[in-house]
């Protein structure tokens, strides 16, 4: 009888320990990094690997595709990248417009994320929002660094940029009721956090984007842009890591 009943014991501690395991392995899967490429949360990537015409193809699925504009075209403004091809910008009227496009509106988390090469300290790498203080979304040079201002006040990284080397640069606007530069926005440089230069006097405004003006990239850029991509959510510190450690499929 005693030995039946540590069978019995023995047998259930073998499927506790069992079901432990799998609970264990699925959340361990759980837990595993998404893959960025294909993240649905991913609502706007280009990377600018086109050899002809003047459309700027959007590898997100959701169809966003972008126009050159400005006299762009791939035939003769596509350069070498830093994962596979990049735009070539010239600081003037050349930019990429996303037509019906609105980006993410209102006070929605997000991250915007792009390889840039420059000799520049001026332009911007994305914008959208509705042209008012504290109405637009606008990543690029703001005093010669780079950072983001919503049209009133302005957050902008210590390190500059235009050496004329690839650097990865990218915002994150966190999830918060009403988010605002100093308390809600990080920014990155080549996959770390950035020293922040200053905060300006609206540092508090909330960034809250209207929903007029369709996505813009490279406005008034001049250099190379490459693997510009918008998630409608925040990345964290290591997957803005991983998209700088990351390598072109073969």
């Amino acid at each position: 009888m005693g030995k039946t009943v540590l069978l019995g014991l023995s047998a259930v501690l073998l499927l506790g320990l069992a079901g432990a395991a799998l609970t264990d392995a699925a959340a361990g899967a759980k837990n595993e990094p998404a893959n960025l490429d294909t993240d649905p949360h991913l609502v706007g990537r280009w990377t600018f690997d086109g050899v002809s015409g003047t459309t700027a193809a959007d590898a997100s699925k959701h169809g966003h595709n972008g126009s050159l504009k400005g006299g762009l075209a791939f035939e003769k403004d596509s350069a070498a990248g830093h994962l596979g091809k990049a735009i070539k910008l010239d600081g003037k009227d050349g930019m990429v417009e996303v037509t019906g496009y609105k980006g993410v509106s209102g006070v929605r988390p997000r991250t915007v994320a792009a390889w840039i090469k420059t000799k520049s300290s001026r332009g911007e790498i994305m914008s959208w929002g509705q042209d008012d203080f504290g109405k637009m979304f606008i990543f690029g040079f703001i005093r010669g660094r780079i950072g983001l201002t919503p049209g009133g006040g302005y957050l902008y990284m210590n390190d500059p940029v235009n050496d004329d080397a690839w650097h990865h640069v990218a915002v994150v606007v966190m999830e918060a009721k009403r988010p605002n530069l100093h308390d809600h926005v990080k920014l990155y440089k080549d996959g770390e956090p950035a020293a922040i230069h200053d905060i300006g006097l609206l540092d508090l405004w909330p960034v809250d984007t209207g929903a007029a003006l369709d996505l813009r990239i490279g406005r008034r850029f001049g250099g190379l842009i490459d693997d510009v991509r918008l998630y409608d959510r925040p990345l964290s510190g290591d997957e803005i890591k991983a998209l700088v450690t990351q390598k072109k499929p073969k």
